[in-house]
């Protein structure tokens, strides 16, 4: 017999179909697998934003109260098609998989340190990390703060690993105040209608957020005006962006990644009309587009390590971190090519030279590489005398350990079906929500910084009325004011 009682906590507010569809889905799921169960809707009237978070910790008091000893916080659009919700003594995430019901396709992926979704605590560890934060209102980062809350309390938790490459030798450290460099954008390098290739190796400092703003862009490139950029921003993705001749924009952007020692190659092929671009070898996303590229030969220069407004009449944002290779051919370097460069772990190889797969150093027009510098230039390696002129910049021998550790959590696999619903979060290079943004200050610049915050902020000071309690068939639906 199972000895285990697990509560299934629901946070809501005005999804009715969404609802009647996940009960008799979840239920069905706990009387197959024989789970002994309740499941508890808190339900949120319409008075303030959605808080996910303390509506969750407002669902632990109903389930300890049912002699729950664990709990699965479980989003309603959510359908289970594949979970197992059997005891775990320690935090498990079980939506690691999300899939088109009608043809099984992925239609979600999810990051390393994702924590929302679908969620399970055993009621010890929920105490142990005084629950939720109540502070975060609207959309996002409830779950960025549990895990950070499960780390300083020293739960159970997974390790994954980001291998940081090229990680020895002379790297130039950009402040991120006023370090950047400057080529020559002389015989039209960047000219995006032809085919060509650009690859840099960088890392990013840890995301530092400014509160005046509302996106915080980090760039390691920028080719000015309509900028072109590779960047690293607040969202924790690696990005490039681009124009066409209409000045609509052309994104591509990574899944939410740790900083660490990376590179980025980005390919132009006009015959087909794609951009690709690769993170350590491995293409991450490309673009399609109808009309030309944006013509940047009116540009006379090219940055590492800073931005501009439009027009670049003023610097914008600095980069802050390491920087130690930079290329450009004009050719568009084949997928076998790109990941025999940007996988390589050598710290001596050098793209003026055939190796592995890789074999257009001949079409290589620019090479800057940090090993290689003189009265405070960068060499240009390709032989075209583009040497790229240093500014602020601090020349060091930098050696980055093997890897970056970051916790997540544990995971069971489950595949799970989206129901349709309205995106909260990030679109269009941008948080769809100014209390999106919030949350985020809140979390990178107060709680990442002051341990003390999650003390006072969560089970032991939660507050709610209830304004009445319904025995639904299958489930108990909670009515609640914040």
């Amino acid at each position: 017999m199972n000895k285990h009682k697990l509560a299934v906590i629901v946070p809501y507010r005005n999804r009715p179909e969404q609802l009647r569809k996940f009960i008799t889905t979840i239920s069905f799921r706990l009387k197959y697998q024989k789970i002994p169960y309740e499941i508890f809707v808190i339900n949120q009237d319409n008075a303030k934003l959605f808080n996910r978070g303390m509506l969750l910790n407002i669902g632990y008091r109903y389930a300890v109260k049912a002699k729950c000893d664990y709990m699965v916080f479980h989003d309603v659009d959510m359908i289970p098609m594949d979970a197992d919700y059997s005891y775990s003594d320690i935090p498990i995430h079980l939506s690691t998989n999300f899939v088109d019901r009608k043809t099984g396709e992925k239609t979600k992926d999810i990051f390393n340190e994702y924590f929302g979704g679908v969620t399970m605590f055993t009621i010890k560890d929920f105490e142990k990390i005084n629950g939720y934060s109540n502070k975060y209102w609207g959309w996002g980062f409830e779950d960025n703060d549990l895990l950070w809350r499960c780390i300083k309390k020293e739960i159970i938790l997974d390790t994954y690993k980001y291998k940081n490459y090229n990680r020895t030798g002379t790297n130039l450290k950009l402040n991120g105040n006023d370090a950047y460099i400057i080529g020559k954008n002389f015989n039209n390098l960047f000219n995006f209608n032809k085919q060509l290739s650009i690859f840099i190796s960088f890392y990013p400092d840890e995301i530092i957020l400014n509160h005046t703003k509302e996106v915080d862009i980090f760039p390691i490139f920028t080719l000015p005006g309509y900028n072109t950029q590779i960047t690293y921003n607040s969202f924790a993705r690696y990005n490039f962006i681009t124009f066409d001749n209409n000045k609509n924009v052309l994104y591509i952007s990574s899944n939410i990644k740790q900083n660490y020692k990376t590179n980025i190659c980005v390919t132009f092929e006009p015959e087909s009309k794609c951009i690709k671009t690769y993170q350590d070898g491995i293409l991450i996303g490309q673009a399609n587009y109808n009309e030309s590229l944006y013509d940047y030969s009116i540009e006379q220069v090219f940055y590492i390590g800073c931005g501009f407004k439009n027009e670049y009449k003023t610097i914008e944002n600095y980069f802050k971190g390491y920087f130690d290779k930079f290329a450009v051919w004009n050719k568009t370097l084949s997928d076998n090519e790109v990941y025999s460069i940007g996988s390589c772990n050598e710290n001596g190889i050098r793209l003026i030279d055939d190796i592995g797969e890789y074999l257009s150093s001949k079409f290589i027009k620019l090479y800057y590489d940090a090993n290689f510098i003189r009265d405070y230039k960068l060499v240009d390696l390709s032989g075209n005398q583009n040497d790229g002129e240093i500014i602020n910049c601090e020349v060091l021998e930098k050696e980055f350990s093997e890897y970056v550790e970051t916790k997540i959590p544990y995971r069971r696999e489950g595949t799970f079906y989206l129901l349709p619903h309205e995106e909260n979060g990030f679109i269009n290079n941008k948080w769809k929500s100014e209390f999106t943004r919030y949350n985020q200050l809140r979390y990178y610049n107060e709680v990442k910084k002051n341990d003390k915050l999650m003390i006072k902020d969560g089970l032991v000071d939660l507050n709610f009325l209830e304004y009445g309690r319904q025995n639904e068939k299958g489930y108990t639906l909670v009515n609640i004011g914040l």
